[in-house]
């Protein structure tokens, strides 16, 4: 249960960063070094699973390592060009020719997209058992056996909206890390925005269970 908080906290910090917009810069700053260390306690106490998906190699096994191996290049590719990027917490340590530097940012931005659609990939290979765990969590258990169908629904609209927020974003072109300031998306509330990035790792969920009953 400790491990699905710690998700839980996880996924909340990703979202609340890729709303910067929204936030204070020294806040996105403060919540990304959090980030970053509860990424470090996440693989320290799942250390024993990682090395066991190393034994015995299976095609979903060699997919789950290559997965968690691409998520920890991203996690530190993040947390580098950001402290590169400072203005605050790091900002007396950082060279102003590597703060100003075009390609760490766009590297900064480019590098949370990949990262939502590798979670979104996660997620759809261990749907059965992080659902059941977030199910456990939370009561629902016996309601979701009860209205399934309104729970399908509802992940397939918030794929939709994932969707959408995918084309409003660009997120296309900020992986491709074209120089890209502001988008329509960005222009709507923030509580749209985040609903907008939840769904887009419901989409790639979506789109990996699928994939994967072929």
């Amino acid at each position: 249960m400790k491990n699905f908080y710690v998700d839980v906290i996880l996924f909340a910090l990703f979202v609340a960063e890729l709303c910067f917009h929204f936030l204070p810069k020294i806040l996105h700053e403060i919540l990304g070094v959090a980030m970053f260390a509860l990424i470090i306690f996440h693989v320290a106490i799942n250390g024993r699973r990682f090395v066991s998906l190393t034994k015995k190699i299976t095609p979903k096994k060699f997919l789950s390592v290559a997965l968690n191996v691409a998520l920890t290049i991203c996690a530190a590719i993040i947390f580098v060009s950001g402290v590169c990027m400072s203005n605050f917490l790091f900002v007396d340590v950082i060279a102003d020719e590597i703060q100003r530097n075009m390609t760490i940012h766009q590297l900064h931005v480019a590098a949370p997209y990949v990262m939502m659609i590798l979670i979104g990939v996660h997620v759809g290979l261990h749907w059965r058992e992080l659902w059941q765990r977030f199910l456990n969590s939370v009561g629902l258990t016996k309601i979701f056996q009860r209205r399934q169908k309104i729970f399908t629904a509802v992940a397939v609209i918030l794929s939709g909206v994932g969707a959408y927020g995918i084309y409003l974003n660009r997120v296309g072109d900020r992986i491709l890390m074209k120089h890209i300031f502001a988008t329509p998306a960005t222009e709507l509330p923030a509580i749209i925005f985040a609903l907008m990035i939840v769904g887009g790792v419901a989409l790639f969920a979506l789109i990996t269970v699928l994939l994967n009953r072929k």
